[in-house]
Order: structure tokens, then C-alpha cells, then sequence
């Protein structure tokens, strides 16, 4: 080998080569505020680091970049007989490691140490495309899928110590419809799932998805499947999912992204719509649970596309709309509108209950033809003349508002006098001693007894009510 030597420092052409390699990375795969555009727009590979927690992007078999930035390049190794687009749907993290098992099922890649091997004894199956991939105590399943012109409902989990995928026996599966690109999330060691696509002809589009909306249950514990309630059936981005649309889980939510954002929360049943802050036409998402942040692939102009990753919150957009995400059953349609038929009733029977105290409250005090007198039950009320004619000017005019100037023709019965100051003060005193009285007798606030207003043609007029009624007995 041919060296070249100086005071300082020594080269040779096999260090060049690589000094020169990477610095060609550097230059040419351009990388602006945390973001990077990569020629190749189908065979590339977007995942977490197990054990960083970092996404990982390999877009040209042998060139990555790495970390929230990604501005970390580095060299991948990946097999040369196999394609980077056969691994993107079906990927475990266990014990710290990344696994990828292909599209299809059936082989399965270790990532460790940048390289990336194959470690089954399987072959490409081509039989559970779409199908749902979960992890349950350091194994690898897959459920449902498609493959060789027919969808499944089978459940497959990888034997480590043989290297091939076996078959798990589940409970109730004839119950469940075959189904491919089916809606799912894990929580507390369960598996819940909706939606998907059944068609009987895959290459078919114009035939229409058969309908279902049944939520199902898949327990790990047991591998049990149980049915839930039935989701509404007027999403249509459920029933008419064809463009592969990226979906992720984030918390107890399923993301679902196309030209809108939308989280499905199956426990608190709604569907939240929301915009893009920035539009983009995405391609594949990955959550990182630790930073809160999403990794995501685009589509630039056809030709290359963009890596970026960010919050989810500045991901996310504003809310359009909100709805209900289950159908309302018989029985939930009886109950509400049971429920609403008893506030109706409750509201009726208390506003009731409120008049018919207030009715025999009032109807405590009453007036006697024979006596000319009030009583409050059977206690005589004491009142001199002029306030008892007065209370009964006021109880012949119950629930009435009438001008206070009436009351003045019996004020002024004893009086030799028509000067206004008189009479007023008069009418004050009568008016005050009444409501002291009553108010008293009654236990209500003073303010409760008279009500009073402006007459609505002359507002230097005032109008009297007493709120009072009184029974008239012989």
C-alpha cells in the first residue's frame, strides 16, 4: 500500500477513501432544522432505536442517519438480497433489540450494532399482509392479514429457538371476519381492533368493503376473543381505507393520518378531527413514547422525499369537529332517552313541589269576611285600620300590579288634608309596617313581599304587586 508521510500526520488511500466517503454524505444529503430529503421514495426504512429510543432512518441500504435530528450519519449493513420495504409494518423492540419481520410474514432481521441479520429458518410466506403485529412476553405475533387471494383471522408468533412461525390457537375465531389493514391498539396486555379491509377480490377496488363494525377484544392472557360494542357506521375513513394511510398508536389513542389527523379514543368514545399545522403527504410515522415526539416520512415532489420529526403537539393542527365513536345501541337508545324522560320528570315533579310550598305557605295567611281580620293558620295577625283596609285592597288584586297612587282614595278616608308629602309619608309607613309584618310572620326576606315597577306609558308612574296569596274564608 502506498504511504504518504508528513511532520504531522500519516494518510493513506485506504483512510482517504473513507474520510472522503463521509464527507460526501455530509454534503450531499442535506439536513435543515432537524429534517432530511433522501432521493430513493420507496425503499427506505424509518424506525426507533431500542435501545436510544432515537429514530433510525436507512434510505440507501447502507447510509442512515439517527438521533431527533437526524444528523447523525452513519453505515448500515443490510442484507443485498433483500429489499428495505419488505420490513416497514411489522417491527418489535425486545429486551432492547429491534426486530423486522417482513411485510408478508415469515422472515424476520435482527438490528444490532448497525447490522442488520437474518436470524430465522423461514422463508417469505406472503400470507399476512396487513395484518396486525404485537408483542407479548418477549414474543412476536401477527394477527389476520392477506395473502395467496384470501384474508385471514389467524394468529402466528415466532419460536425463537426454531426460527419459524407457528400457529396460536385462539378462542371463539369463527366468530371473527377475516380481515387485512385492520385499526388496532394494545392496552393492558389486550389487543383491541375494528375496521379493516375483507373484500374477496384484493386487486378489486371498485368492489365495496362488506359490512362490519364489530370492536373485538383479543386477550393475551388466554388468546380469548370477545366482541365489543359495534362503532358508528358513518366513517368512512374506517370502511374506505385504500390509500394505506399511516396509523400509529399514541397513549390509549389511534392515530390515523390522511389529508386530516384523526384520534380514535375507543375507551372515552369520541373521534377527534384535526388539520395539519404544516401539510404534508405522509408516508410512514413512528411515536417515540419517551420524548413525546413523531417521526414521520414524506413526500416532496414525487421524487424524494423528507424525514422529519417533531412534537406531536406541533404536528397536530387545530380541532374541526368531535363525534361519538360507538353506535348507539337499543338498549343505550332506551337509557338515554329514559334517562331524559326522568329529568323531564324530575324537573316537572321539583318545580312542583317548589309552587306547592310556596302555594301553602302563602295560603297560611288568610282573611275572614266575618271578622274583617287576617290570620296566619289560626293566630290573628295584628294590624291596625288603615293597614288592614289597605291589605285587602292588596288582596283583591292579587297577582296584579296596579299604581301606587290607588291605595292613596284610602290613605286619605280620615284625613282633612290632599297635600301630597302627607299622603306619601303615609303610604310609606303603611307599606313598611305591612311588609315588617308579613315578612316576620313568614320568615322571607323584606324584598320578597311587594314587587314594584314603572308603569310602561308614564315612567314617572310606579305599578305595586303584592307576591302574597291570601285565602278569603267567611
Amino acid at each position: 500500500m502506498k504511504i504518504f508521510k508528513s511532520p504531522n500526520m500519516i494518510f493513506n488511500f485506504k483512510h482517504l477513501k473513507k474520510n472522503v466517503l463521509f464527507i460526501y454524505i455530509a454534503l450531499v444529503s442535506p439536513i435543515l432544522l432537524g429534517q432530511v430529503k433522501f432521493k430513493n421514495t420507496s425503499n427506505y426504512l424509518l424506525f426507533e432505536d431500542a435501545s436510544t429510543g432515537e429514530p433510525i432512518l436507512v434510505y440507501n441500504d447502507s447510509m442512515a442517519v439517527s438521533g431527533p435530528e437526524f444528523s447523525h450519519h452513519f453505515k448500515i449493513n443490510f442484507p443485498k438480497e433483500l429489499n428495505l420495504n419488505d420490513f416497514k409494518n411489522n417491527q418489535y423492540q425486545i429486551n432492547g433489540i429491534n426486530y423486522f419481520v417482513d411485510n408478508g410474514c415469515g422472515r424476520v432481521l435482527e438490528f444490532k450494532n448497525n447490522t442488520f441479520k437474518r436470524i430465522d429458518n423461514s422463508f417469505k410466506h406472503n400470507n399476512q399482509y396487513g395484518g396486525i403485529p404485537f408483542q407479548y412476553k418477549q414474543t412476536m405475533y401477527l394477527w389476520g392479514g392477506y395473502g395467496l387471494f384470501t384474508h385471514k383471522n389467524i394468529l402466528t408468533y415466532y419460536d425463537f429457538l426454531a426460527g419459524e412461525w407457528l400457529k396460536q390457537h385462539q378462542v371463539n375465531i369463527e366468530k371473527v371476519e377475516p380481515r387485512s389493514r385492520i385499526f388496532s391498539l394494545i392496552k393492558d396486555n389486550n389487543l383491541y381492533f375494528f375496521g379493516g379491509d375483507m373484500r374477496s377480490n384484493h386487486k378489486n377496488f371498485e368492489t365495496k368493503n362488506l359490512k362490519f363494525n364489530d370492536v373485538w377484544r383479543l386477550d393475551f392472557k388466554d388468546f380469548t376473543l370477545h366482541k365489543l360494542q359495534q362503532h358508528n357506521d358513518n366513517f368512512e375513513f374506517i370502511k374506505n381505507d385504500r390509500y394505506y394511510y399511516p396509523r400509529v398508536q399514541i397513549e390509549n389513542k389511534i392515530i390515523h393520518i390522511s389529508t386530516l389527523i384523526r384520534e380514535i379514543d375507543i375507551f372515552k368514545n369520541t373521534v377527534k378531527t384535526y388539520t395539519f399545522k404544516n401539510f404534508k403527504n405522509i408516508k410512514s410515522v413512528v411515536y417515540h413514547k419517551a420524548s413525546k415526539n413523531i417521526s414521520f416520512t414524506y413526500s416532496i415532489d414525487g421524487q424524494t422525499n423528507g424525514a422529519l420529526s417533531q412534537p406531536y403537539e406541533e404536528f397536530r393542527g387545530s380541532l374541526i369537529k368531535e363525534t361519538p365513536f360507538y353506535k348507539d345501541t337499543f338498549l343505550t337508545t332506551l337509557l338515554k332517552y329514559t334517562l331524559y324522560g326522568l329529568g323531564i320528570l324530575i324537573a316537572i315533579f321539583g318545580f312542583r313541589h317548589l309552587y306547592l310550598r310556596k302555594k301553602k305557605r302563602n295560603f297560611n295567611i288568610y282573611y275572614s269576611k266575618n271578622t274583617h281580620s287576617f290570620y296566619f293558620k289560626k293566630t290573628p295577625i295584628v294590624l291596625n285600620n288603615l293597614s288592614t283596609q289597605v291589605l285587602v285592597y292588596f288582596m283583591n288584586k292579587q297577582s296584579e300590579y296596579f299604581l301606587l297612587n290607588e291605595l292613596n282614595s284610602i290613605l286619605t278616608t280620615d284625613l282633612d288634608t290632599d297635600n301630597y308629602i302627607t299622603i306619601n309619608k303615609r303610604r310609606e309607613r303603611v307599606l313598611k309596617e305591612l311588609t315588617l309584618e308579613l315578612s316576620s310572620i313568614l320568615k322571607t326576606p323584606q324584598e320578597s313581599i311587594f314587587s314594584l315597577r314603572k308603569n310602561k306609558f308614564d315612567k314617572r308612574l310606579k305599578e305595586i304587586k303584592l307576591n302574597i296569596t291570601i285565602a278569603v274564608k267567611k
